[in-house]
């Protein structure tokens, strides 16, 4: 369950998360240690009966925000009438979000399920060896096929990538390079076919140009 709210809350303008399960308990939670435990437990049972009162006049909750001053709510449905409330800032990219939190509803919701199937396994002391060494010296970077005068601003390229669809960025960035490097010669020349790719992975028309907005940027 953590690493699955982890990934929620590295996205830009995420102060914090958790999950209030239909028992009024918190089943999961990646909140600032502002947050104290009971204050978390009063969060979730006050939108948990804001929620109710709806559920009574025969509303379909289908997710709900609350706007602040200094931040916002954002509640979504889980399974089995469980909420996943997120704490933002007022600025944050609410489609990013969204994005991201539909891709991860149904595994947090097999997390609560199941808890031990999506707990981090335990990792083993690595002892320094002649064969361990060699293989970590070894393992190529996800540039590593890219000149090396590309690499800095293939890096802001990913950056970029990651403020439109969160932790993903990483193995798309990589697959997407792959696949512009098959086209041709990789260049700054040709960065702009590479920004057309990501934009089809990013397959958002707003985080599309906000994307292109921040190449225009790198690229001068």
């Amino acid at each position: 369950m953590d690493s699955l709210l982890q990934e929620i809350t590295i996205l830009p303008g995420v102060l914090g998360c958790f999950v209030f399960n239909d028992e009024q308990q918190i089943a999961g939670s990646k909140m600032p240690p502002i947050f104290k435990e009971n204050s978390i437990k009063t969060i979730g049972n006050l939108l948990n009966r804001t929620i109710q009162i709806g559920n009574m006049a025969q509303l379909e909750f289908k997710g709900v925000e609350f706007k602040y001053n200094e931040s916002l709510l954002v509640i979504k449905p889980l399974p089995k009438e469980a909420l996943l409330i997120i704490i933002c800032e007022p600025n944050a990219n609410k489609s990013l979000i969204s994005m991201t939190t539909g891709m991860l509803t149904e595994d947090i919701g097999k997390a609560m399920s199941n808890p031990m199937a999506y707990s981090a396994p335990s990792q083993p002391v690595a002892q320094d060896s002649p064969s361990t060494t060699t293989s970590q010296q070894e393992k190529p970077s996800d540039l590593a096929e890219i000149d090396a005068d590309l690499a800095q601003i293939l890096e802001k390229v990913k950056d970029a990538l990651a403020m439109a669809i969160g932790p993903i960025a990483a193995p798309v960035m990589k697959d997407t390079i792959e696949l512009w490097a098959k086209q041709g010669s990789t260049s700054l020349v040709t960065l702009p076919a590479l920004a057309e790719l990501l934009c089809a992975e990013i397959n958002d028309e707003n985080l599309e140009e906000e994307f292109m907005t921040v190449i225009k940027t790198i690229t001068g």
